[in-house]
C-alpha cells in the first residue's frame, strides 16, 4: 500500500473514531516525515478554549527570551502564599510557602504537572524581562508585568504564525465559571494553530534554520520537547510502544484537549497532533463517564498514528478496527463502579464509588452505617505475598507520622533535594533525565522542604528524587526508617489479628529508587485492613475514635497520612467521582478536598461526594487540628450542575 493510501486510511480511521463520540471533536494531524507534508483534520479552525495547551506557546516564548539573553534558566524564583490563591493544578500548592525553584524548574513543573503556581512565576519572569526591553516605556509599573507578559506571549504567537490564538489570562479561574461559560474572556486557540506550532518545534529540533523561525536554537527546541515528554498524564502516547509522544493536556469544565509531537526513539519528528474535545456530557447512554470516553479517544488516536507510521496495518484492518471500536465504545473501568449485588446503605455505596483516595482503595466502607453492611468485595481469601512496591511509601508514612507523636518536630526537619538526587531519580516530576539538555547547576540545592511536605510529595507523585533526599535526611538525624517501621508493624495489631504477612526488608536501593522508600512483602488482605483502619481512625467515617495505644493507630497520625493521600496527583478515581469533570470545588474556596468543618445545617443530609482536608490551613503546617479529616456532604456550587468541577490544568 502506498504512503498516500496509508494517510487516507489514517484519516478515515480517525474520522470514524470521532464520529462515534457524543461530543464535538476538533482535530488536526500534520505529517512531518516527508518534504511535502500532508495535513488532515476536522473543525481545526474552530476557536476553542485552550486551557493548559496554551503552556506550549508560553514555554517557547520564555525560551526565546532565554535565547536572547534576557532571561536565565538558573534564576531563582520563590513561591509565595498569595500565588496559591485559586490554584488547583500542579503539586506546589501542597507545599509550604517559601520554596524556591529555578526558572528551569518552574518551566518543568508548568509542563510536567501543569502547575499554575509555576506558570504564574513564568509569566512574571517574562513580564519582567520585557519591561526591561528597549520597546517598553521607561518606569513601567510593577503591576503591569502581567499585561507586559501577556503581550509578549501574544506577540510570540503572532511571530510563530498562530493566527487564531489569543492569551487573555495568566491562568483560568475555573472555580468562578459555570459549565455553560463563555470563552470571550478566556485564552483561545485552534487545533490548527497548535498543530502548526508543534510541527515547527519538531522541525526545529533537527534544523537550525527551522529553530530560528521560532527564535530558538535546536538545543532549546529539544529541551522543550524533553519537558513535554515528562507530562505526568500522557494520553496520546498511552498506548504507543514504537513512537514517543511529547504532549501537553488541557482540562476545562466541559472540555478536554491533548496536543503532542510524535517522534521516533531517536527524536526524529513524525507527526504533530492536536485534539480538542468540547461539550463533553457527564455520561454516555451506557453510563460511561464522558471524560473517560474522551481519554480513550486520545489514546486511540495516538495508536492510529503509530499504526500509520509503521505501515503494518492494511486499510481493511484499519476499517475493521475502527468499526469494532465504534461498535464497542470505551467503558468505565470496573473499579469505578459498585456492583449492584454488593450490600450496604446508599450512603456507603455512594462513598465507595465516589471517594478517590481511600474508600475505593480499601474496597468500601465497613461498619459505617446503621446496618453494618460492607461495600466492596471481601478479599479475605487473597492472602498471597506480593512485593510492597508502591505500598512501601504508605508504610513509611504511617511509621513517620506515628514517630512524630514521640519526637515532636520530626516532620518539620529540613529535607534538601539536590541536583544529584534529581539526576539519580528514575521516576517523578522532579527527575532530571539522563542526558538532559537542562542547565541546573551540579550539586546545588534546588529545593528544601519540610519532611511533612516531602512525604506528601512522595505519596502524591512517587517522586524518587524526594525519596532519596528523605533517606539522606533521616540518616543525618540517625533515624533508621526500616528498623523503625519493622518495630512499629511488628507490634501493630488489627482488632482481630496481627500483620503476619507484612515483612519490611530494608530501604529501597538508591540505584533503582522509585519513590517507595521501603521494600519488602505484604498481602492484599493486610493492606486492605490497614487502609480500613486509616479510614476509621482518621475520622473519615465521621466517628471519633479513641487512641488504642501501642497496638493501634494514633488518630492524629492517621489523619496526617490521609491528608498526604489526598494529594495524590490525578488519581484514577476522579472521573468516577464526578463523571463530568473530575474534582468538585468546595464552597469554602479551598482546594477541592478541603473540608472546613463538620456538616452545616445547609449541607447536612444532602447527597454529594465526601470532602476531606489534605494537609491543613494555607501554611500547610501539620497539626492535629489542621490535618483532620471529616466526612461532609456538599451540594453543587450555585450555577453549576452536579458533577461539575473547578479543576483545570
Amino acid at each position: 500500500m502506498s504512503a498516500p493510501d496509508h494517510w487516507a486510511d489514517l484519516e478515515q480511521r480517525i474520522r470514524t473514531l470521532t464520529a462515534a463520540q457524543p461530543f464535538a471533536v476538533h482535530w488536526q494531524i500534520r505529517d512531518l516525515t516527508s518534504q511535502d507534508p500532508a495535513t488532515i483534520g476536522d473543525g481545526a479552525h474552530v476557536e476553542v478554549p485552550s486551557f493548559s495547551t496554551r503552556k506550549v506557546s508560553v514555554l517557547l516564548a520564555c525560551l526565546a527570551l532565554v535565547h536572547q539573553g534576557r532571561l536565565a534558566l538558573d534564576a531563582r524564583l520563590p513561591i509565595t502564599e498569595d500565588l496559591k490563591d485559586g490554584v488547583q493544578a500542579g503539586i506546589m500548592k501542597d507545599l509550604a510557602a517559601g520554596v524556591e525553584l529555578t526558572l528551569e524548574d518552574h518551566l518543568r513543573q508548568m509542563m510536567i504537572t501543569s502547575d499554575n503556581i509555576c506558570t504564574q512565576l513564568v509569566f512574571d519572569a517574562i513580564g519582567g524581562a520585557t519591561q526591561a526591553g528597549p520597546a517598553r516605556p521607561a518606569g513601567l509599573h510593577q503591576d503591569d508585568r502581567a499585561a507586559a507578559a501577556l503581550q509578549q506571549v501574544n506577540d510570540y504567537c503572532a511571530w510563530a504564525g498562530m493566527r487564531n490564538t489569543l492569551h487573555r489570562e495568566i491562568f483560568p479561574r475555573s472555580g468562578e465559571l459555570t459549565w455553560h461559560h463563555s470563552i470571550e474572556q478566556m485564552t483561545v486557540t485552534t487545533a490548527a494553530d497548535q498543530a502548526h506550532l508543534l510541527a515547527q518545534l519538531g522541525r526545529g529540533t533537527q534544523n537550525a534554520e527551522a529553530a530560528q523561525a521560532l527564535h530558538l536554537t535546536p538545543q532549546l527546541c529539544r529541551f522543550a520537547v524533553e519537558l513535554m515528554h515528562g507530562l505526568y498524564t500522557p494520553l496520546l502516547g498511552a498506548q504507543t510502544t514504537r513512537l514517543r509522544v511529547a504532549e501537553k493536556n488541557g482540562r476545562g469544565l466541559r472540555s478536554l484537549s491533548q496536543i503532542g509531537l510524535a517522534t521516533t526513539d531517536d527524536g526524529a519528528p513524525v507527526a504533530a497532533v492536536a485534539v480538542f474535545a468540547e461539550t463533553i456530557p457527564a455520561q454516555l447512554p451506557d453510563g460511561t463517564p464522558g471524560r473517560i470516553a474522551a481519554y480513550e479517544l486520545f489514546g486511540q488516536i495516538g495508536q492510529a498514528i503509530e499504526d500509520w507510521h509503521d505501515g503494518l496495518v492494511c486499510g481493511q484492518r484499519l476499517r475493521a478496527e475502527s468499526d469494532a471500536r465504534s461498535t464497542h465504545p470505551a467503558r468505565v473501568p470496573s473499579l469505578l463502579r459498585v456492583p449492584a449485588d454488593v450490600p450496604g446503605t446508599d450512603a456507603q455505596r455512594e462513598a465507595a464509588a465516589a471517594h478517590p483516595g481511600v474508600l475505593a482503595a480499601v474496597g468500601g466502607v465497613t461498619g459505617g452505617g446503621p446496618d453494618g453492611g460492607t461495600v466492596g468485595r471481601d478479599v479475605l481469601g487473597h492472602r498471597e505475598f506480593h512485593p510492597l512496591a508502591g505500598a512501601g511509601k504508605l508504610l513509611a508514612a504511617v511509621t513517620l507520622a506515628e514517630m512524630e507523636a514521640a519526637d515532636p518536630g520530626l516532620l518539620e526537619m529540613p529535607v534538601r533535594i539536590t541536583t544529584a538526587h534529581r539526576r539519580a531519580a528514575v521516576v517523578g516530576p522532579l527527575q532530571i533525565p539522563p542526558g538532559s539538555s537542562g542547565h541546573s547547576g551540579e550539586g546545588a540545592d534546588t529545593l528544601t522542604l519540610s519532611l511533612h511536605d516531602a512525604l506528601g510529595l512522595i505519596i502524591g507523585t512517587s517522586d524518587a528524587a524526594t525519596s532519596l533526599a528523605v533517606r539522606d535526611a533521616l540518616e543525618t538525624r540517625r533515624v533508621d526508617l526500616a528498623a523503625e517501621a519493622r518495630a512499629f508493624f511488628d507490634r501493630f495489631a488489627f482488632p482481630d489479628q496481627r500483620m503476619f504477612h507484612t515483612q519490611i526488608t530494608s530501604l529501597e536501593d538508591p540505584e533503582t529508587a522509585r519513590g517507595d522508600l521501603l521494600i519488602g512483602e505484604t498481602s492484599a488482605h493486610e493492606l486492605r485492613q490497614l487502609l480500613m483502619l486509616l479510614t476509621s481512625d482518621g475520622g473519615l467515617l465521621g466517628e471519633d475514635v479513641a487512641d488504642r495505644g501501642q497496638f493501634g493507630l494514633n488518630p492524629a497520625a492517621a489523619r496526617r497520612v490521609l491528608g498526604w493521600m489526598s494529594q495524590v496527583f490525578e488519581p484514577s478515581g476522579w472521573p468516577g467521582r464526578c463523571p463530568a469533570t473530575g474534582r468538585r470545588r468546595c464552597p469554602s474556596g479551598r482546594s477541592p478536598d478541603w473540608n472546613p468543618g463538620p456538616p452545616t445545617e445547609a449541607t447536612a443530609g444532602k447527597a454529594g461526594p465526601l470532602c476531606s482536608s489534605p494537609a491543613g490551613p494555607a501554611s500547610r503546617r501539620p497539626t492535629e487540628e489542621s490535618s483532620g479529616w471529616r466526612p461532609m456532604s456538599l451540594p453543587p456550587p450555585a450555577g453549576r450542575p452536579p458533577g461539575s468541577s473547578a479543576n483545570s490544568g
